[in-house]
């Protein structure tokens, strides 16, 4: 009696394929605090630029403030007009130090930004 052995066909062994998932275990810390970064220093900027533009506007034309038209009726001395401008004088310097403030907010947060997003750049390529 012979017996047949059947040979069966051969057995493929292949590397096992990592998946979109497993590639993907985490979070790209570096990156995602880059971004955080860039994001917020942008904004910064936005707002500043935008205060920077309104204490523009206060030092070209400055408010007169709020004059009491009654303080003169109790206070003989009290001079109106004195008054508005020193409020006038008040507000310019008010808005001299928001400029001031806000230059040197942009010189901070400008090279921030741009170190950042440079290193953002560097690691999307």
């Amino acid at each position: 009696m012979a017996t047949t052995v059947k040979k069966s066909a051969p057995v493929k062994k292949s590397a096992a394929k990592p998946t979109v998932a497993a590639s993907q275990q985490g979070v790209d810390w570096r990156s995602l605090y880059l971004y955080a970064v860039s994001l917020i220093t942008l904004l910064v900027c936005l707002f500043t630029v935008i205060s920077l533009i309104n204490r523009g506007l206060d030092l070209i034309v400055p408010d007169a403030g709020y004059v009491d038209p009654y303080a003169a009726q109790t206070d003989p001395k009290i001079d109106p007009e004195v008054l508005k401008q020193s409020n006038i004088d008040q507000n310019r310097r008010n808005a001299t130090r928001g400029i001031t403030s806000s230059l040197v907010t942009l010189l901070v947060t400008v090279p921030v930004y741009l170190y950042h997003w440079k290193m953002v750049r560097k690691i999307s390529r």
